[in-house]
C-alpha cells in the first residue's frame, strides 16, 4: 500500500523542500499528487490518529485483518517505527473484539506512549525489533506490569523474546512487515494462552507488499509469493 496524503488521501509522489501545509514549518517534506506538502512531525501525527482510528472502528477479532485495516489507510511507510504501535494496537483492538471486556480507548492511548518511544532501527542498532517489544507492551498494558512487578513481570518479557526468537530465526535485513506479522501471531498465542482470549490465529498471510521492498528476502520470507 502506497503512503498516502495526510491532507486528503492522495499517493504521496516524493520528496520536495518548501513550507507544509498542516503546520507552517520549512524544510523537508512529502509532496502528493493534489500538491499538499506534509513534513514529517505531521505525517506522524495523522498516522498514529489513524491506527487509533482503525483499531476503535474495527470489528475484526483477527490481528492480522485489523493490522492490515492500518496498513490500507495508507499512513504508514513500508519501513516505519510506527509499526511499534500499530501492532501493539492490532492485538489490543483483535482482543477486544473477540469478546474481552477492556477500554480500548485508554489502553490505544497508552500503547502509542509507549511505543512511540522506541526508536527507529532499534531491530539492528539494539537487538530489539519494535514490533517484538509491542508485544511485550501489549501483555504489559493488559496485566498493569510495572518494573516491581512480581507475576507477570516474566511474562511481559518472555513475550518479547519469544517474538525477538522467531524474527531472528529469519533473519535480516529488516522487514517491519515481516516482523509485523511474527510477532501479531506470538502476541495472539500468548493472549490465548495466558488470558484465555478467543481472537481468532490464522493461517499465515500472504505478504501483499513485497515489491515495495527493496530489501525483501524473498522466498526466506515465510509470508513471500511470486
Amino acid at each position: 500500500m502506497a503512503l498516502k496524503c495526510a491532507v486528503c488521501n492522495a499517493p504521496i509522489i516524493g520528496n520536495v523542500e518548501g513550507v507544509c501545509t498542516q503546520c507552517g514549518k520549512s524544510g523537508k517534506l512529502v509532496e502528493c499528487g493534489s500538491g499538499h506538502k506534509v513534513c514529517g512531525e505531521c505525517l506522524d501525527k495523522v498516522a498514529y490518529e489513524s491506527i487509533r482510528k482503525v483499531c476503535m472502528e474495527s470489528t475484526s477479532s483477527n490481528p492480522y485483518e485489523v493490522f492490515m485495516q492500518i496498513i490500507d489507510d495508507g499512513k504508514l511507510r513500508i519501513h516505519d517505527f510506527k509499526h511499534h504501535v500499530a501492532v501493539g494496537s492490532a492485538l489490543l483492538a483483535a482482543h477486544r473484539n473477540a469478546g474481552t471486556m477492556i477500554d480500548l480507548g485508554l489502553m490505544l492511548d497508552e500503547m502509542r506512549k509507549r511505543g512511540s518511544k522506541i526508536p527507529p532501527g532499534a531491530c539492528g542498532l539494539m537487538g530489539n525489533c519494535g514490533a517484538a517489544v509491542s508485544v511485550g507492551t501489549f501483555i504489559s498494558i493488559l496485566t498493569n506490569t510495572t518494573p516491581l512487578s512480581e507475576d507477570t513481570w516474566g511474562d511481559v518479557n518472555l513475550a518479547t523474546a519469544q517474538c525477538l526468537i522467531q524474527q531472528a530465526l529469519i533473519g535480516g535485513p529488516r522487514c517491519c512487515k515481516r516482523n509485523s506479522f511474527v510477532a501479531l501471531k506470538v502476541g495472539a498465542r500468548i493472549a490465548s494462552e495466558k488470558f484465555g482470549s478467543e481472537m481468532d490465529i490464522p493461517d499465515d498471510p500472504v505478504c501483499q507488499m513485497h515489491e515495495q521492498n527493496p530489501d525483501c528476502i524473498k522466498e526466506r520470507c515465510p509470508y513471500y509469493w511470486s
